[in-house]
């Protein structure tokens, strides 16, 4: 995939068959939603200007999803749940059991649980027993799927 980023993807693509690009992409395992399951260098991108020359400032992806979501005032975790009428939670045990997420959550939202962004809180949520996803994606699922 790393191979597929930026100047060398277009590189890279010109040697594969449109055919073979398009059955790749449908034979993929998609990696699991869940919280630091980015690849690692989705860190470090290096993009480029309008002329295909590299840029000296590198953009950390993960986080600038996180901000383009605050910008486009994206409702936040609870927020959101409410407008889904759902429970919202009440504390970061609410929504995982994972001792390390709930500890690095109180790190960066402190006890502020309204806070917490709707990514991290979808990537954080537990997921439905027998489900590769949790309780807020799967009720968009629903409602969208219907449509």
């Amino acid at each position: 995939m790393y191979d597929l980023v930026d100047l060398k993807g277009e590189k890279t693509l010109s040697k594969i068959e449109f055919i073979d690009q398009m059955v790749s992409m449908g034979h993929q395992a998609c990696g699991s939603l869940e919280l630091w399951n980015f690849p690692t260098w989705t860190s470090d991108l290096i993009p480029q200007d309008e002329n295909g020359l590299e840029r000296p400032d590198h953009v950390d992806l993960p986080t600038l999803e996180v901000y383009r979501d605050r910008e486009r005032s994206v409702a936040r975790y609870n927020e959101f749940r409410r407008g889904m009428l759902m429970i919202p939670i009440s504390k970061w045990e609410d929504i995982t059991d994972d001792e390390e997420a709930v500890k690095v959550l109180h790190e960066v939202y402190g006890d502020d649980v309204e806070a917490l962004d709707l990514l991290v809180g979808l990537l954080a949520e537990k997921k439905i027993k027998g489900f590769a996803i949790s309780e807020t994606a799967f009720n968009i699922f629903n409602m969208m799927s219907s449509r």
